[in-house]
Parts: structure tokens; C-alpha cells; sequence
């Protein structure tokens, strides 16, 4: 909205002055905190079409699904992230009022309403309304009772979203219909008359059978996902799901319904609550914690835990709670029939001695010959009491025939209660700890103590044994960390379903990331390096759908030219981006170009390698089926000691660049696709056209390739600004000029500035108000040279000229220390011949001191006479003064 539309929705709803002052501070204020995510937390970018910005989330399983609920709710005008701070008031369980200073998640502004938002999962809620029913408690609907009073202030309103909320079919039905969801998208009338033709001539069709007919209609999978999204065609989003199309009716229904601005839970959970028994000493189970009713006073009803923490919920609530199966009467006996659970124990040996028994008890009470057997009669009339034991029992007499071996024998621990605290004891306080103790040492400790108090001494076996049976994850990770436990932990384990974590279907969701890989490239006959390389790869079919290669290590510069690549080879992008924390996926620009597209981006938790397994495996697979077994592989560094010059991968290095790039491509085009994927159980790029094949082509979806494309993948250099000299602007000791630079007004002008990591003969600058080509030296060199040649020859050119300069920083420091040699050994030089002058001179005066006839002239005579040059006569002058 703009001020004008802005004051008018205000004046609707009859907002005073200083409800309006708070909303503008809303409105005109950036997020009040950059968010992240957690351990198990995918945070990230959601680039909103409505708002025209990119907006945060930090839970891709609770604010994720619901940004797209306001992105596509008709009701909702505008939507912020982290709206700037308030001073919430609260009442502890003490009774005393505290405030503290809080951050919502997002505020929202519909047609009638606004308020501020608070985004939690169910099981967070449960825990919180456990711990303070002060502020958290479920009437209805969740409640926020501090940020419900404040809105209430301002005569707004506050909204508690749980993941309980969630139609998580809806929700997966709106990723896969989100390139439909504009008009461009509608068919001609022919085609709809078509498509609805077909629907009134087989009732009841499932989308299956409909889109099945396009092979034969004059009709595509796009028109009807078109005619979907428009709601021209009535499917129920909330119940079916899309990507499931045997399982979705296609009904003729032009009403123009509301579904796609709901997310409601249309919850198929069912709860079976026990009866509660309201009275003082009666269990219950809220969440995961068992509490006792102490008492029930009026209204409300006290309760306390296991743990003596004491809890006082209002009596409606509490009902409320049980109403909606949050709190269950205790169950003290399992529901688990006696005859299930005696089967569930029972292994495969024990079945087939059940077996034999009840073939022989069947014949002998049906009065049946019995053939020969190797048990006696007395055994035979066991077993036939046996069956009818447990016939009586039970209500099955097959259970009274299987071996009860296993309820033989004393299963009571024979060491004291006392020592097996003690051991206990001593593994969680003494073996469990950072210090990582030797379990050799800790039992030593055990063991003495024992000693002390007359106990029994657990043997070291025993004590190993107790902590083989303690949790490997919980051990761990406090023993060595979180990180160390990562192995353990159980990775995408939902109790309940929410959606696929590799999507729908194609360009639903992507991983980018970067490996250097295993092998030395050749740059000029003397040097080599290794070559770093980014993918980007589709989750759901495992196609790689674009490479970067490059010397340069990891930056937002390859991310730029990995998604210019994608583009280049399929004309599309897609719909979410996952990436790792580096700082490269934060660049402003490669965020700008995110936005630009409408490409959301999730960031996977730090030091969580298999949130992003798709890419982490695929290093793994270019390493072992290519790259190892190559020349110049560095597989023997990893025992850098044991390499030898003979050996060494440098010494190796054959492969030049260009000849690389185009062996990689050849791989991952015709080998890595065409590889059978265990997980699909079919090959990449089977996957790959059978979901566009099933999902559509989504033209809407295209991006063209063209100048406006590659300007806005393009980066800037360091700085990002140059200023314009007389020969143009210098980019990596590069000149650039453009004829924009003759005008006089464009002197000295800083200008931004943005190159072509694939062409160094051209280059943009920012100026008049638009992005303006230039050339450099290398223009002539690149002219005519395909955008592939280009980039190979950029590339190679890039990385010489970084091991030129190399050199020449060696050969430079190298002359500088031969002359710093060659100093000294001047100053020396100068102090020998003084030394040797000093000595003549002095012989001399000796002749003429001891020979007073021998004719002598001093040293202005000779200097008159011109015997001596300059320099000689500063020399004698300097001798004199020095009295030699």
C-alpha cells in the first residue's frame, strides 16, 4: 500500500492515531534481527511476489508453509518479518509481573485486520503451556496471553500459528501449482471447451485418466494445471494432492472458491482420550509428562508433576485440553492384547516348534491316527492341556504351544540395588563428562569407593556392559560433542507426514554446492592446481542440471555462473535453492538475483551434512568414477609423508583445462545420467523427463537467455566501484574503455561496475542511468569465440596470469635480496681501498719526513696543475682533515 491507500484502510477500520503511528514503525522499519537457523533448523529466504521482497524464515516445517499461506491468501495485503521489538509484561508463577523485550515472527495486515504473529510447533506449545500456563494455554485456539495484551492496547490482534494448522496436501498442492497461479498461464477457449467436454463425458475422472487423454485431445498437462490454479476446474486441494494424480477427482465447478487463501488442518488424526476420573490423586498424561490432580478448587485445577514442579490450569482449559486429546487419562495397562504381545516375542524357532505341536495336537483331538513321533504319549497329553489352558485363558490355544524356554531361569540382577546405583552413578557423572575418561579409570574410581563403603565391586566387564546399553547418541555427544553425535542422530524421521524432502517433481527444489576436486590441472607446463568445482543439482529426479569449473575457491561468483549455466542449458530455474551457511549464498548480489527470479532459498543447518545428502554423495560419486582415476589424482596426499617426488600428484599433472571441462561435461551428460540411481531405480534422466513428462512444461516458468539475463548474473569485482580514468576503468589490472567515457562529465566519476567471470573482454558500468558495454585489450583475442570457448579460455587465462604474478613476486624478491648482496659487498670494497690509500699515504709522508731533499708540492699545486680530477681532490682534502 501506498501512504494514500494506507491512510484509507486505516480510516476503514477506525484505527486511532497512535495504533497508526505503531503500524507506520511496522511498515517503514528493516527486520529487527538477521535469523538462523538452529541444530535441526532450516532457516532462509522466501522471496515474496506479494510484498516485492525477499522475507526470513528460520523453520522450514512451521514459517515456511506459512509465507506461502499469506503469499497466496486474498485477504492478506501486506506481510513483515521480525518486526521491530516490543516490551511484553508477564506474571511468573511467583505472582510478581516482569517485562522483557520481545520479537515477533511476522505482523500481517488484511482487509479487516492486523496483527502480530507467533510461529511454534505443537510440541514446543505443549512443553511451553507445561512449563507457564501464565502465557501460553489452548482455549480454542493457541494463546499468547503478553503479546495478546499488548495488542490489545492498540485495539490489534495477536496469533498464535502452530504446526497442528498445517493441511500439508494443500500446502504441497500449492508448490506444485505456483507456476500457474497468473493469468499468462490460461488457455485459448477451444482448448477449455475441450478439457470440459472430456469431464462431462466420464463423470467422476481422475486426473490420471484426464491428463492421460492429452495424448489424443487438443489439449496439454499445462492446460489443465492451468485451469486448476484459476479454479475453473474444482479439484479438492485439501484432501488430494496433485502429484498423486490416480487418487484425484476433476469436477466441473466454476464457483470461485477460497480454498487457495486457506490453509486450514483438515486433520485426519483421530485421539482417543481415556476418561479422565476429575478427582484429587488421579493421573494424567500431558504431552510426554505424567502429572497428579492435587486438588480442584472452584475453577481451577492443580496439578503437579513427577518432578514437584506444581501447575494450575483453569478448569474450562483444562477441558479443552482433554476435548482435544492434549491431555489423556494415564493408561497403567498396556492396550496391547496378552496373545499379540506373546506372539511379538516369539521367533522364528519358537514358531515352527508351535507349529509342529499344534499339527499333532489337531489330529490327536480329532481323533486322527497319529504317525510315527519321537515324544511320548505323557508329552502328547501336555501339549493337548497346554492348548486348552490357554484356549481357556487367552482365546487361543496356539499360544499355550510355544517354548516358554525363554521364562526359564533367575533374570533378577544377582548384584546389591546399591552397587548397580552406584555404577549408574558413576558412568553419568565421572565416564559421561568432556573429560573422556578411560572407562579403565572410572571404574578404578568405582571400584574404590566400593571398597569404602563395603559394597560389592562390579566387575570391569559388567561396568563395559552397562555403558554398551546407554544411548550411542546420547554418549556422544557428552563425551565429545554434538558434532561427534551427528552420526548417530536419525535423519527426515517424522512421526507424522508433511511433505517429500526431495519435492514433487523437478525444479521443485535444488542443492548448490562446492567440492575441490581430487586431481592437479596443468596451467602452463610448470604449475598446476586444483580446480574447484560447483553443482547444481535437482533433488527429486538426481540430475545434475548445471557445473561450474574454476580455479578460483568458493564465492558468490560461482554460485552467479552455476545458476547462468542452468539457465543457459534448460531455460528455467527453480522454485527453491538449498545451500550450506558459507558466506558466498549471502552476497547481496546473489541474493538480489534470487529475488529478481522468485527463488526461495533454505539454508541448511551448520555442520548438518546429510540435510544436504543429494550433493554431499555426488562429490563422492565424481571422485571415486571419474577424477580417481586419473592422472594426477590426489588420492596419496592423504599421507602427504609417504609421497615421494616420483609420485607426487603435481608431477602428474597432465590435464590442461579445457581438455578437463570438456571430459567433466562428457561424463556427467553421458554417464553420470544415463547411471541407474538406487534410490529412484532408474536413471537420472529418466526421472528428469518423466516428471515434466507427468507435471507439465510450464512455459510461464521459461527464462530467456538473453542481455538482461547474463547483466544480472553478472559480478561485481572487489570494491564493486572504479573510478573513470583517462584510459577507462581497471578491473584486475585490465583496462576497459566504452566510448560513454569521451563525454567530460564522466571524468572522475565512480561508477559500479560488473564483469564476465566467462569473458574478460568485456565488461558493465552503471552510468547515465543504465549498464553501458566496455572492452578491454583482450576484445580482439575473444571476438568470435563462442560463450563456452570463451569462458574455457578466460578461465586458463585467469589462472596464468595468477601464476605469472606469482612468479614475478619471486623473481622480483630475488633480484631485491642479490642487490642487498651486492651492497654490502660495495660498502666493503669502499672500506678496503680506504684502507689501502690510507697506507700509501702514509709510506709517503714517511719518504719525504726522512729525504728533506726530495722536492715536494702540496696538493693545491697538483690540483692547479690539473694532476688530479675532482673527485681526487675531495678525497686529499678528506685525508688532510684527518690528518693523514
Amino acid at each position: 500500500m501506498n501512504s494514500t491507500e494506507f491512510n484509507e484502510w486505516a480510516e476503514k477500520l477506525a484505527l486511532s492515531d497512535e495504533t497508526k503511528r505503531e503500524i507506520e514503525k511496522i511498515r517503514n522499519s528493516p527486520p529487527a534481527r538477521r535469523v538462523g537457523g538452529g541444530k535441526k533448523n532450516v532457516s532462509g529466504r522466501f522471496s515474496s511476489k506479494k510484498m516485492g521482497v525477499t522475507i526470513q524464515f528460520e523453520s522450514h516445517k512451521v514459517e515456511y508453509p506459512y509465507l506461502h499461506m499469506l503469499e497466496y491468501d486474498e485477504n492478506v495485503i501486506e506481510f513483515y518479518d521480525q518486526p521491530p521489538s516490543i516490551k511484553l509484561l508477564s506474571t511468573a508463577k511467583s505472582g510478581k509481573n516482569h517485562g522483557y523485550m520481545y520479537t515477533a515472527d511476522y505482523f500481517v495486515i488484511e482487509r479487516e485486520k492486523a496483527y502480530w504473529v507467533e510461529c511454534k510447533t505443537e510440541e514446543k506449545l505443549i512443553k511451553l503451556s507445561q512449563d507457564n500456563p501464565n502465557r501460553y494455554y489452548f482455549d480454542q485456539n493457541w494463546e499468547y496471553v503478553p503479546l495478546r495484551s499488548y495488542a490489545e492496547e492498540f485495539n490489534l490482534g495477536a496469533r498464535v500459528f502452530s504446526s497442528k494448522e498445517i493441511n500439508w496436501r494443500l500446502y504441497r498442492n500449492l508448490l506444485f501449482l505456483k507456476d500457474y497461479f497468473n493469468d499468462m498461464n490460461k488457455p485459448d477457449k477451444e482448448v477449455i471447451i475441450s478439457i470440459k467436454q472430456k469431464i462431462l463425458s466420464s463423470p467422476n475422472i481422475t486426473l490420471h485418466d484426464l491428463l492421460e487423454s492429452t495424448e489424443v485431445e487438443s489439449y496439454t498437462i499445462d492446460d489443465v494445471n492451468a485451469l486448476i490454479a484459476s479454479q475453473d476446474l474444482y479439484v479438492d486441494l485439501y484432501n488430494s494432492v496433485l502429484s498423486e494424480p490416480k487418487d484425484v477427482k476433476v469436477f466441473l465447478n466454476k464457483e470461485q472458491s477460497k480454498s487457495l487463501s486457506m490453509l486450514d488442518k483438515k486433520s485426519s488424526d483421530s485421539f482417543i482420550s481415556k476418561k479422565i476420573d476429575l478427582k484429587a490423586g488421579s493421573k494424567i498424561l500431558w504431552g510426554e509428562k505424567i502429572f497428579t490432580i492435587k486438588n480442584i478448587g472452584g475453577d481451577t485445577v492443580f496439578l503437579a508433576s513427577h518432578d514437584k514442579t506444581y501447575t494450575e490450569l483453569p478448569l474450562n482449559i483444562f477441558e479443552n485440553y482433554v476435548r482435544e486429546g492434549y491431555i489423556k487419562g494415564r493408561q497403567e495397562k498396556s492396550t496391547v492384547p496378552a496373545v499379540t504381545k506373546k506372539i511379538m516375542k516369539a521367533n522364528e524357532d519358537d514358531l515352527k516348534i508351535a507349529n509342529k505341536k499344534y499339527d499333532v495336537v489337531k489330529k490327536y483331538l480329532n481323533g486322527e491316527e497319529l504317525e510315527l513321533i519321537d515324544v511320548t504319549d505323557r508329552t502328547i497329553r501336555n501339549w493337548v492341556k497346554s492348548y486348552k489352558d490357554a484356549e481357556l485363558k487367552y482365546g487361543s490355544g496356539y499360544i499355550g504351544l510355544l517354548p516358554k524356554n525363554k521364562e526359564k531361569g533367575n533374570k533378577k540382577h544377582k548384584m546389591p540395588q546399591e552397587s548397580i546405583d552406584l555404577m549408574n552413578e558413576f558412568i553419568t557423572n565421572s565416564y559421561e563428562t568432556i573429560k573422556n575418561k578411560p572407562a579403565s579409570i572410572v571404574h578404578g574410581e568405582l571400584s574404590n569407593l566400593c571398597e569404602e563403603k563395603t559394597l560389592h565391586v562390579p566387575s570391569y566387564q559388567t561396568f563395559c556392559t552397562a555403558i554398551k546399553k546407554r544411548s550411542n547418541h546420547s554418549l556422544t555427544e557428552k563425551r565429545q560433542g554434538s558434532r561427534a553425535a551427528y552420526v548417530y542422530e536419525n535423519f527426515y524421521w517424522e512421526l507424522e507426514f508433511t511433505t517429500p524432502k526431495h519435492g514433487d517433481r523437478v525444479f521443485e527444489l535444488v542443492h548448490i554446492d562446492h567440492t575441490e576436486l581430487d586431481i592437479e590441472l596443468d596451467i602452463n607446463g610448470k604449475d598446476s592446481k586444483r580446480p574447484w568445482c560447483t553443482f547444481m543439482i535437482d533433488a527429486f529426479s538426481r540430475k545434475i542440471l548445471a557445473f561450474y569449473l574454476s580455479f578460483e575457491s568458493p564465492s558468490y561468483r560461482s554460485c552467479m555462473m552455476v545458476i547462468r549455466e542452468c539457465v543457459k542449458n534448460h531455460s528455467r530455474l527453480p522454485d527453491c535453492i538449498v545451500l550450506d551457511g558459507g558466506k558466498e549464498f549471502n552476497s547481496i548480489y546473489f541474493e538480489s538475483l534470487l529475488a529478481r527470479y522468485e527463488i526461495h532459498k533454505k539454508e541448511r543447518p551448520a555442520a548438518k551434512a546429510r540435510f544436504g545428502n543429494v550433493v554431499e554423495r555426488l562429490f563422492g560419486i565424481a571422485n571415486k568414477t571419474l577424477i580417481h582415476a586419473l592422472l594426477g589424482n590426489t588420492q596419496l596426499m592423504k599421507n602427504a609423508r609417504q609421497v615421494t617426488k616420483t609420485v607426487n600428484p603435481k608431477n602428474h599433472a597432465i590435464w590442461k583445462f579445457e581438455e578437463f571441462y570438456k571430459m567433466m561435461k562428457h561424463w556427467v551428460n553421458e554417464i553420470y545420467d544415463n547411471k541407474q540411481n538406487p534410490s529412484l531405480a532408474k536413471t537420472p534422466k529418466d526421472a528428469f523427463a518423466q516428471s515434466l513428462l507427468n507435471t507439465g512444461n510450464r512455459p510461464s516458468s521459461l527464462i530467456p537467455y538473453d542481455q538482461n539475463f547474463i547483466i544480472m548474473t553478472l559480478p561485481s569485482p572487489k570494491g564493486k566501484t572504479r573510478k573513470i580514468q583517462i584510459g577507462g576503468i581497471k578491473v584486475d589490472n585490465r583496462l576497459y574503455w566504452s566510448d560513454k567515457f569521451l563525454d567530460p562529465k564522466t571524468e572522475g566519476k565512480v561508477v559500479e561496475v560488473r564483469y564476465d567471470p566467462f569473458n574478460l573482454g568485456i565488461a558493465f558500468v552503471f552510468i547515465n542511468k543504465k549498464w553501458e558495454k566496455c572492452t578491454s585489450e583482450y576484445f580482439a583475442q575473444f571476438n568470435g569465440k563462442t560463450e563456452k570457448e570463451l569462458q574455457l579460455i578466460t578461465e586458463q587465462l585467469k589462472e596464468e596470469r595468477r601464476s605469472y604474478s606469482r612468479n614475478i613476486r619471486i623473481s622480483t624478491q630475488m633480484v631485491a635480496n642479490y642487490i642487498q648482496e651486492l651492497e654490502i659487498r660495495e660498502k666493503d670494497m669502499e672500506i678496503e681501498k680506504f684502507e689501502q690509500e690510507k697506507e700509501v699515504r702514509k709510506q709517503h709522508l714517511e719518504v719525504v719526513n726522512n729525504n728533506p731533499d726530495i722536492e715536494s708540492t702540496t696538493i693545491e699545486e697538483k690540483y692547479v696543475e690539473n694532476e688530479i680530477e675532482d673527485e681526487e681532490l675531495e678525497y686529499y682534502e678528506d685525508m688532510e682533515e684527518l690528518g693523514l
